[in-house]
């Protein structure tokens, strides 16, 4: 059974898994994924959805003077 990363709670239970942080790949559900603008997203050809997820250490490792999209405050 998958579980998230972050709450530990299994993918069956009320929870679905919709994120993986694009720097460990660590499966996360909607409440404990970091959704940002990331700047590995940006260049020339890519103008569209540069948001990427982040679990909440790489958040604070890579990020953390970002400032998360659709959160207040990552736990």
């Amino acid at each position: 059974m998958w579980e998230c990363a972050g709450c530990g709670q299994e993918e069956a239970s009320r929870r679905k898994l919709d994120g993986v942080c694009h720097h460990c790949g660590l499966l996360l559900c909607s409440e404990c994924r970091i959704v940002l603008i990331d700047s590995a997203f940006s260049g020339p050809m890519i103008d569209v959805n540069r948001t990427a997820v982040h679990c909440r250490d790489c958040w604070r490792q890579h990020h953390v003077t970002g400032v998360p999209l659709g959160r207040s405050t990552p736990k």
